[in-house]
């Protein structure tokens, strides 16, 4: 049996090591010029744990293939970082800093469920977290009332500022602050109803910040979807294989709109005149083409100071990290946290940011 399978079992570990490496150009390849490697990136971490069972087996045969996986892994040492952190961060600052929240409020849907609009439990949530800067996405269902933009800010001590889009242009971005807005303003994509809300924060008499808050292009993918996903496992049949290709059109066209939407908002960052902080939900993972670009030279909050995996999609496709704290070299993260909180179905994550009194 072990002769049979370091045979046959090393040639599957070929197999997933190959795979694995095409996961590794999808940050790199535009989806909009070559689409299907961004799908092996949307299943790095299901390749990652299938090489990492290869490499355990290796090591229990003692045996030399285990160089096969081992490296592989090894090549990927950067995505494997902005996936997983193992272990807690150690960095810490006696100056609070600029504590920022980023959450995907899915319509503040829970709350309406509940029939919770005269007392939203997400706005205890909020109260507890205390952040100078909140950027909500799908966050704009209600004019008036406790959960509208003006009912949240003054619900929420210390927010004495919000900026949503211009009258006649839609959007579902609220950015709330603590410290004044100097100027703000939106950046369009074209052919597409998606746009990112940007705003200068007045830290203090020296100290100006542009926020970001984005929520780019999403799959569309509902819960009859979810079903079909679901139900491929207990077999194929005509109609599910003509409901799945569908869901694959799905995401082919959320791979390709957020690629030229992230290139466009990476453009719009690099000409910013001060520090940059990037929230949102970038509907893509860590090894994703969107991802990287929008990311460039800045901080991710969860590789600098965040551990475990941190998935923030709480459902399937993609059931990992899609929401970003992202901040310029002058920032310095601190204290990442992913909260499983039940008001959504993403999961909030929060930061501090301070400035590097060194500029590195």
């Amino acid at each position: 049996m072990k002769k049979f399978f370091s045979a046959f079992g090393f040639q599957l570990n070929i197999g997933a090591t190959f795979l694995l490496l095409l996961a590794y150009l999808a940050p790199f390849v535009p989806p909009d010029l070559f689409w299907p490697l961004a799908f092996f990136g949307l299943a790095y971490p299901y390749l990652v744990f299938l090489n990492v069972g290869f490499l355990i087996i290796w090591v229990i045969f003692r045996s030399t293939k285990l160089l096969l996986p081992l490296i592989s892994l090894l090549i990927g040492y950067t995505d494997l970082a902005n996936t997983y952190q193992l272990f807690p961060s150690t960095v810490t600052s006696k100056n609070k800093g600029i504590t920022v929240l980023s959450y995907n409020v899915h319509s503040f849907r829970i709350d309406q469920q509940a029939h919770r609009l005269n007392n939203p439990k997400i706005l205890d949530y909020f109260k507890s977290v205390g952040a100078d800067i909140i950027c909500l996405q799908e966050g704009v269902p209600f004019k008036e009332g406790k959960l509208s933009p003006q009912g949240i800010k003054e619900a929420l001590p210390g927010i004495n500022y919000y900026q949503t889009a211009l009258p006649g242009n839609y959007s579902d971005l609220i950015t709330f602050s603590k410290y004044p807005i100097i100027s703000k303003g939106e950046l369009k994509f074209r052919s597409s109803p998606v746009l990112v809300l940007y705003a200068d924060l007045k830290i203090s008499e020296s100290q100006i910040v542009r926020v970001y808050n984005c929520h780019l292009q999403s799959y569309s993918i509902d819960p009859d979807d979810h079903f079909v996903i679901d139900s491929l496992s207990s077999g194929l049949s005509d109609h599910q294989i003509k409901e799945a290709r569908k869901v694959s059109f799905k995401l082919k066209n959320g791979f390709v709109w957020r690629a030229y939407q992230a290139r466009t908002l990476a453009e719009h960052i690099r000409k910013s005149p001060y520090p940059v902080i990037v929230c949102g939900d970038f509907n893509d993972t860590p090894v994703s083409y969107a991802y990287r670009n929008v990311r460039g030279d800045m901080k991710d909050a969860f590789v600098e100071s965040g551990w475990g995996v941190s998935n923030t999609y709480n459902g399937l496709l993609p059931s990992f990290r899609i929401d970003y704290i992202l901040s310029d070299k002058k920032l310095v993260p601190m204290n990442y946290k992913r909260d499983r909180v039940p008001f959504s179905d993403h999961f909030p994550v929060h930061c501090r940011l301070r400035f590097d009194q060194a500029g590195k």
